[in-house]
């Protein structure tokens, strides 16, 4: 903490009331300006998930919904829909082919060919206690967020991110050196790398010691919702979910994990379990309590990404009895976090985002049973993709001519909906919406196409309801449609009137409103423009 936070922290309570008055006769708008901005992300949080459920929830998600603002036609308008992309545009109000957090990882080309990179790789750097692992920074990022806004309005400000992921935590922080840290899948505790911090704080000692033991020693991940709720998801097994064989109430660690011996078996299996989300929920407490965030009228910013509804929609679904019941432990996170930030920081002086980083399509089989399309890809599908790159990948001649005889031949594969060159791709104006949609998530030096693809200068999706992932089983995300870049979009709390809106709203647009809420002014240059004036 800076010398000159330090004074502020004790002083505060020395010249608060005479501030508030202050404010009070000059009709200022700071009266109302939030002390602490807490960014919430929810991984895989898909638009519809949150609507379908509004009744069972109790806790958190009830406050935002009755309290606070909702955008219920709220989308991410890039076609890589991914985790670190879709952190990275929430972050930073621009899109990915600016941020330049185009995928979780993407190719790059380099004196010795192509390299595989990935979102916050810093081979520069290393984890704190763990010098062996390779470090993680916002190297890769090319733009500032909401967390930079805030630090460069005063240098008081405290900035703290965290998230079970790194590509999470790391993007939610901008490209700032605050309090950042993520969980260890082996450890099962909290760690950061040396290029935010040179030890661990006592705090987060503490939380690695005392909480994180408990959270991640569960060894069984029982059914609690009341009976009558769980008609709302989809039965309590299915041949198409996580390992085909454990896929009910309850599951056990000893069921599920073959080698419980193996170092780190237990923080695995609790790892993609509900654990990650309450841990960082306590997480935030202690950093509110231990840094004093929102105590004195500098805003101080708390991002936080929720990863579990990712964790659990890969392996059951996002209508599963699974991902039911770990909605509903979000809700309780939540709540609890929210009555916390009452008491702590006051009600009234906070401020809070919630948004889903992308969406998911429906397991592939339970679309079929439901009479809507969906495949899933086949071996034969990815050799035959890959085969067709690999056709035209040393062909002679001119370069544009053999990337549009290359978009023929990939438009002719029935699970591929469109293919354009990078040409078609940069020239105004779009096609389609499509284009639009690929435009926004390129990036002419690092390039996420996959299947051997790097290099050719084309891009491509594939059809709709296809789940590109030969797994028999689960599901997942990455593609422009609508299922994957839907999500839910609520404001709560200071200056935030409760209602709800049918427009289309786009992802870009939350970071600026935050500020504009906060008082913080923003880039000039953002894609995304305040939705609350």
């Amino acid at each position: 903490m800076s010398p000159l936070r330090l004074i502020k922290r004790v002083l505060f309570p020395l010249f608060s009331a005479v501030l508030f008055v202050s404010m009070w006769a000059c009709g200022s708008d700071l009266q109302e300006r939030p002390t602490l901005v807490v960014y919430v992300a929810v991984d895989q949080l898909r638009g519809d998930m949150l609507e379908r459920y509004d009744s069972l929830f109790t806790g958190g998600v009830r406050r935002l919904h009755d309290g606070g603002y909702r955008f219920l036609s709220a989308t991410h308008d890039h076609a890589k829909t991914a985790t670190a992309p879709g952190h990275a545009t929430l972050s930073t109000g621009v899109f990915p082919s600016k941020s330049g957090i185009v995928g979780n990882e993407w190719m790059e080309e380099g004196p010795d060919g192509w390299r595989s990179v990935y979102s916050v790789e810093d081979t520069l750097t290393h984890i704190l206690g763990l010098p062996a692992m390779e470090g993680r920074s916002p190297g890769n990022l090319l733009r500032g967020g909401l967390a930079d806004w805030i630090a460069a309005a005063d240098t008081g400000a405290i900035i703290v991110s965290a998230s079970r992921k790194d590509r999470a935590a790391i993007t939610m922080a901008g490209k700032t050196q605050g309090h950042t840290y993520w969980i260890s899948e082996t450890e099962g505790r909290w760690i950061t790398s040396n290029f935010y911090a040179e030890d661990y704080p006592g705090w987060v000692e503490r939380l690695n010691q005392l909480t994180m033991p408990d959270l991640f020693g569960d060894s069984i991940w029982e059914q609690t919702m009341p009976v009558a709720a769980r008609e709302a998801s989809r039965p309590d097994t299915s041949e198409y979910e996580g390992d085909g064989e454990n896929t009910f109430f309850p599951h056990r660690f000893h069921d599920e994990v073959r080698n419980t011996d193996r170092h780190g078996a237990l923080n695995r299996w609790a790892y993609g379990l509900t654990a990650p989300d309450a841990a960082l929920g306590e997480f935030a407490k202690e950093a509110v309590r231990a840094l004093g965030l929102g105590q004195d009228p500098v805003v101080d910013y708390l991002g936080l990404s929720f990863s579990q509804v990712d964790a659990v929609g890969h392996e059951y679904g996002p209508l599963g009895r699974e991902q039911l019941q770990n909605l509903l432990h979000l809700d309780r996170v939540l709540g609890d976090l929210m009555a916390f930030l009452d008491d702590e920081v006051g009600e009234g002086r906070w401020v809070m985002a919630v948004a889903g980083d992308h969406g998911a399509v429906t397991i592939p089989e339970h679309l079929v049973e439901a009479g809507e399309v969906g495949s899933r890809a086949t071996r034969e599908d990815i050799t035959q993709l890959r085969s067709t790159f690999r056709a035209f990948r040393d062909l002679e001649g001119d370069p544009q001519e053999i990337a549009d005889s290359l978009v023929l031949a990939l438009e002719e594969l029935p699970f591929i909906g469109d293919a354009l060159s990078i040409l078609e791709l940069t020239t105004p104006p779009a096609a389609d919406s499509f284009v639009t949609l690929m435009k926004n998530s390129y990036h002419p030096d690092r390039w996420i196409s996959g299947y051997g693809s790097q290099g050719s200068g084309v891009v491509f999706r594939f059809v709709e309801g296809y789940y590109p992932d030969t797994s028999p089983r689960g599901t997942g995300h990455g593609t422009p449609y609508y299922y994957d870049r839907h999500v839910p979009l609520i404001f709560f709390g200071t200056r935030v009137e409760a209602g709800r809106s049918g427009d289309p709203v786009r992802t870009v647009d939350v970071a600026p409103t935050l500020a504009e809420l906060a008082g913080i002014p923003v880039p000039s240059d953002l894609d995304g423009q305040p939705l609350l004036r």
